[in-house]
């Protein structure tokens, strides 16, 4: 099976922070009963964008034969698609969730078969939506892609085989990787001696960039626990941030890059949480 060919580098932001985290949450909420599909439209438009549209890879397979195919689709589309492959699927905490979030970056391959093309993708895009099946050898993922900066062209793949082993990681786990990449990504910080043409305080850059992460917000009842972890992610992902912008900022990538993995797991494993909460 042939690989999609990537496009266009990942920038380290895309990588800090996807809006496909939230999209993710706002999907699982929908699939779960716990919001109306205008709820989760108008959620998507919020944290995505206005314009969407999905194209099936039918190299990677077409679940709907072809129904998708050859027409103008919409979001609407994308959620009766995923309503569809999702309707057989087990529904419990001790199996996969409906919705997930993959994520990649450097060092870090997506948790999909190895060699297909969704995997491919991903690595590319550096996020997606993991979309369960009821076939538990069979995954299917969604990799968003802005297109003329008004359109999100949303691209179907399924993927068949063993995806790679999990690592388990509890929120606890998640958090004290957080917490000591905080502390090694504030030192540098502090001690970097920013160039004068940077007035203002880097404490103050970080939390103005975190805003920028933050937004837009997460559906009602996410657990405390889950939010929690992906505000930290947000914060680290600003010092990150902020400390590449730096005059020292490239020479600091060796430090960096390992912080970027704490981010990451971060958020996949908050929202694993989350989705497997609103079981219990």
């Amino acid at each position: 099976m042939t690989s999609p060919r990537p496009t266009t580098g990942t920038s380290l932001r895309e990588q800090l922070w996807s809006p496909v985290q939230n999209s993710t949450l706002w999907l699982g909420w929908w699939l779960h009963g716990l919001l109306s599909a205008d709820e989760v439209i108008d959620a998507f438009t919020e944290v995505q964008g206005p314009a969407h549209a999905l194209s099936i890879d039918a190299a990677s397979g077409d679940p709907f034969d072809g129904e998708y195919s050859g027409r103008p689709t919409s979001l609407v589309d994308l959620l009766r698609a995923v309503r569809t492959v999702t309707a057989d699927a087990p529904v419990a905490v001790s199996a996969r969730p409906l919705v997930g979030l993959v994520l990649a970056g450097p060092g870090d391959v997506p948790a999909l078969p190895a060699g297909t093309r969704g995997a491919a993708a991903v690595t590319a895009s550096g996020a997606g939506i993991i979309v369960a099946d009821e076939d538990p050898g069979v995954l299917h993922v969604l990799v968003p892609q802005l297109v003329d900066r008004s359109l999100v062209l949303w691209t179907w793949y399924r993927t068949e085989g063993q995806p790679p082993a999990p690592i388990l990681t509890s929120p606890g786990d998640a958090d004290r990787m957080l917490t000591e990449a905080t502390v090694q990504a504030a030192s540098m910080i502090e001690d970097l001696g920013l160039p004068p043409i940077m007035h203002r305080a880097p404490r103050l850059m970080v939390g103005e960039l975190s805003d920028y992460f933050g937004l837009p917000g997460l559906p009602a009842g996410v657990s405390p626990r889950a939010s929690k972890l992906m505000a930290r992610a947000d914060v680290v992902a600003s010092v990150i941030e902020v400390t590449r912008t730096s005059a020292a900022g490239a020479s600091l990538d060796p430090q960096l890059l390992p912080l970027t993995r704490a981010v990451r797991t971060a958020r996949t494993t908050a929202v694993d949480h989350a989705m497997r909460e609103l079981l219990r």
